[in-house]
């Protein structure tokens, strides 16, 4: 409890000034050291006073080249030790040691000095390699020993006896570039035997038409048998080239886009029908041609919903499917006609061979043996 709050008895003695300064009243003991007896801590006196700093009395080293470290070389008072001088261990493994300083108190143990002497073959060549280096580099010695010469290869003989070539280990044959076997077939393509040889067996067919037969009507869209585009035939039936393993297809026979021209060289109907459809790329047109000559070889007069699902397998993702559905009722419309005229041609054929004149106009307004489409002679008869 301070002053203010405590009435202050006018007996008590006045507070002693101590060395500690003012002390407060109710303070028991004091406790007041003698100025130079040597015991207040961190004091120059006796090192051996229990109450002294730790480490009182340490000197540093001095780092230098001296004479070796010997058991006087250190001293009571403090006298700084020297290290030992550079000299070459030929037993070093070109590890690098740092010296130490060792001496201090006379009383130094054995133990200690024979460390010491360990020491000196790393410090003499630590202290060496610097010195080399404070002469700008010469004769710096090397940190690792050099390694042996490899020992020549004895010189081979041939089978004449004749000395040659010193042998060595064969040399690697050149690694396949794939771990997989390769092989070796024939695909009938377009109705001609195109031989295949070093391929991967799981080579897909639209590769090696593409990429070894030089055949790029089929496109590579999606390589997931999803866009239509590489659609091929194989022995007639409609299929996706980039699922279909190529070894598999050999012995059968392959029509792609470059196969539906005629034996002249010109192009089909479905082909000219398509090329004459407004287009922004015409990607997807070579996978279409092929659908649409599939879809007209088994239904010859398809529907509108028949026309749809059969070109629902080959995606266009710019002009849409209105020019080839179009174009797809063209060309039912122009077989359609061209059926009809032979047929008419067929019948009037067949009738000039029997002899018999035609009994009658024929479907359509002509005569029997009249010409498919070929004008009739004018209402005015022929002046």
């Amino acid at each position: 409890m301070s002053d203010d709050r405590q009435p202050q008895d006018p007996a008590a003695p006045a507070p002693t000034r101590g060395w500690g300064g003012e002390n407060e009243s109710e303070a028991t003991a004091y406790l007041e050291l003698p100025q130079g007896s040597g015991a207040v801590p961190g004091a120059a006196g006796d090192e051996n006073d229990p109450l002294a700093a730790p480490g009182s009395g340490y000197q540093p080293p001095a780092l230098g080249e001296g004479p070796p470290l010997t058991a006087a070389s250190g001293t009571a008072s403090g006298t700084p030790p020297v290290t030992a001088p550079a000299t070459t261990d030929p037993g070093a493994t070109g590890q690098w040691t740092m010296p130490f300083a060792h001496g201090g108190a006379a009383s130094q143990s054995a133990d200690s000095q024979a460390a010491a002497s360990q020491t000196a073959g790393g410090a003499a060549a630590m202290g060496q390699a610097a010195a080399a280096l404070a002469r700008g580099g010469q004769d710096h010695p090397a940190p690792w020993p050099a390694p042996p010469p490899e020992p020549e290869a004895p010189a081979g003989e041939h089978e004449d006896g004749q000395q040659g070539e010193p042998l060595g280990e064969p040399e690697p044959t050149a690694a396949s570039s794939s771990d997989h076997p390769e092989l070796s077939y024939v695909l009938r393509v377009n109705g001609t035997d195109r031989p295949v040889s070093g391929a991967w067996i799981g080579e897909s067919l639209l590769y090696v038409l593409r990429e070894r037969l030089g055949l790029a009507g089929a496109k590579d869209g999606c390589s997931q048998g999803e866009c239509g585009t590489c659609s091929v035939q194989v022995d007639g039936r409609l299929v996706a080239a980039c699922l279909v393993p190529a070894a598999t297809a050999a012995g059968s026979e392959i029509r792609t886009v470059e196969g539906l021209t005629q034996e002249d060289g010109t192009l089909s109907d479905v082909q000219r029908a398509l090329a004459g459809i407004p287009v922004q790329c015409g990607f997807c047109l070579p996978g279409m041609a092929m659908t649409v000559h599939d879809l007209l070889e088994g239904n010859h007069s398809p529907t509108e919903l028949e026309m749809r699902q059969a070109l629902s397998g080959n995606l266009c993702r710019c002009s849409g499917y209105q020019g080839v559905l179009q174009a797809v009722r063209a060309v039912v419309e122009e077989r359609a006609k061209a059926a009809r005229a032979a047929e008419e041609a067929a019948a009037g054929d067949q009738a000039a061979a029997s002899g018999e004149p035609g009994t009658g106009p024929a479907p359509g307004g002509d005569t029997a043996g009249r010409i498919p489409h070929q004008a009739g002679p004018p209402a005015g008869g022929m002046s």
